[in-house]
């Protein structure tokens, strides 16, 4: 019978998550205080403000985004250990 190993990069998984929340610790979702009003003129001022805007939105998104791998990265490294400690548990190898 052939003898196949399920590899869990457990280390490699944490690192990612932990560098996640690291960009996730860098995003601000705050908007700017630039007073576009006394610093530019209306054409410019209003392609600031689009930019703004699209920018918050973006942010946002893209904190969700993170929130949502690094949530899942968890999941997946408690469900593995769950497994591995079950497994040697019921191999005799329990605490």
């Amino acid at each position: 019978m052939a003898r196949s190993d399920i590899v869990i990069p457990g280390e490699d998984l944490q690192q990612a998550a932990d560098a996640m929340r690291q960009v996730l610790r860098t995003i601000s979702v705050k908007r700017s205080s630039a007073d576009f009003n006394r610093t530019v003129g209306p054409p410019v001022r209003d392609a600031a403000e689009n930019f703004e805007d699209r920018w918050d939105a973006g942010r946002k998104q893209l904190r969700n985004e993170c929130d949502d791998i690094v949530e899942a990265i968890d999941v997946i490294l408690n469900a593995f250990t769950a497994v591995d400690d079950q497994s040697g548990d019921s191999l005799g190898g329990g605490r």
